[in-house]
């Protein structure tokens, strides 16, 4: 009887730790992940910028897209294909309302219409005007990523890497002139290159800083000069570096199968020191923010987030089982999640 009695008092306990044993990621989440709907692309969704109510999706074969949503409910109000080749990457720089995006050929930009749903109705009026304004206007088939930055409403830089180790770092001027006649504004552009030596993959700004990631030579910080490029420190990563992205006073690189590193940039940031390195249940592709979490990109392994309060020690915060997800951007408190199902949006809050 004191067998049958201490095995029953062992069989009790031991389902109540069972019970009791927490999920090591749910429970330490610091974010609250909730699905709010899919946007149905048609082609795989390979990226996506958010800018009020609108949505930008590159969506391969489906072309250049705009969704608008309105108090909730998503619609399409525009695609459109630039070539006969799937569409890759798309960015705004909504200032000036230019919609930048590129192929595995070239790159293309357009101006959009005040309410940034549609092209500026000058082309449409002037269509002989089309095929300049659509044609190969920047970049080449090696074009990997790329960043706009607002000088003034007249001018716009677009920084554009590629894979070509002799070529490197594109700079393309945009000076918005006037046509006389027919009356009408466009915009001139005028290229200028600098190499970086190596494979370029990734790039992010700050300011004159810019950060590349140079595949399996590791990450580069560079200090603009006007046009001119001056190497600060180029340092090796135990993965292929593909994406850079800066996050306070420290540069985080994702480094393929070796998860996520972050560098602090020191005081006067033009140096790079290993702060720390985080690995995932993915191969690291490309890194979003929102607050102090680090939003992953990981292929066929969805999403990870991990916690950056403590540089020191990332933390991996939680999985969203996203499918496989080229790239995501965060807005308005809401994930968007370039995957192969189309856009897949999650609202994200503090617990």
């Amino acid at each position: 009887m004191k067998r049958i009695t201490t095995l029953l008092s062992l069989l009790f306990i031991l389902s109540l730790i069972s019970c009791l044993k927490p999920d090591p990621i749910a429970d330490n989440a610091v974010v609250d992940i909730t699905p709010v709907d899919v946007l149905e692309t048609v082609g795989y969704a390979r990226d996506v910028v958010a800018h009020n109510d609108l949505i930008y999706v590159a969506a391969s074969q489906a072309g250049t897209q705009i969704w608008r949503d309105q108090a909730g409910i998503v619609t399409q109000v525009l695609q459109h294909s630039f070539s006969l080749n799937p569409s890759l990457r798309v960015t705004l720089e909504p200032q000036t309302r230019l919609l930048f995006t590129f192929d595995k050929s070239q790159g293309f930009y357009k101006t959009l219409n005040a309410e940034m749903v549609d092209f500026d109705s000058v082309y449409i009026q002037q269509p002989f005007w089309l095929p300049l304004f659509e044609s190969g206007l920047f970049g080449s088939g090696s074009n990997e990523d790329f960043v706009a930055k607002h000088i003034n409403d007249s001018l716009v830089v677009l920084y554009v890497i590629d894979r070509t180790s002799n070529d490197g770092l594109k700079q393309y001027y945009f000076n918005r002139r006037l046509n006389d006649s027919p009356e009408f504004h466009y915009w001139e552009l005028n290229n200028v290159g600098t190499s970086t030596g190596g494979i370029n993959l990734g790039l992010d700004l700050r300011d004159s800083l810019l950060a590349i990631s140079h595949d399996e030579l590791g990450v580069g910080l560079y200090k603009l000069q006007g046009v001119d490029l001056d190497t600060l420190v180029v340092v090796n990563t135990p993965g292929e570096a593909l994406e850079v992205k800066f996050y306070e006073n420290y540069l985080l690189s994702a480094n393929n199968w070796a998860g996520m590193e972050v560098f602090d940039l020191g005081s006067n940031t033009n140096t790079l020191t290993h702060l720390s390195q985080v690995e995932v249940g993915g191969w690291v592709k490309q890194i979003s923010l929102w607050n102090d979490i680090a939003i992953l990109s990981c292929g066929e392994n969805g999403i990870f987030l991990v916690d950056l309060s403590d540089p020191v020690n990332p933390r991996v915060d939680q999985a969203i089982d996203a499918g496989y997800t080229y790239r995501t951007f965060v807005a308005n408190e809401m994930i968007y999640a370039a995957t192969r199902e189309g856009v897949k949006r999650y609202r994200i809050e503090s617990r």
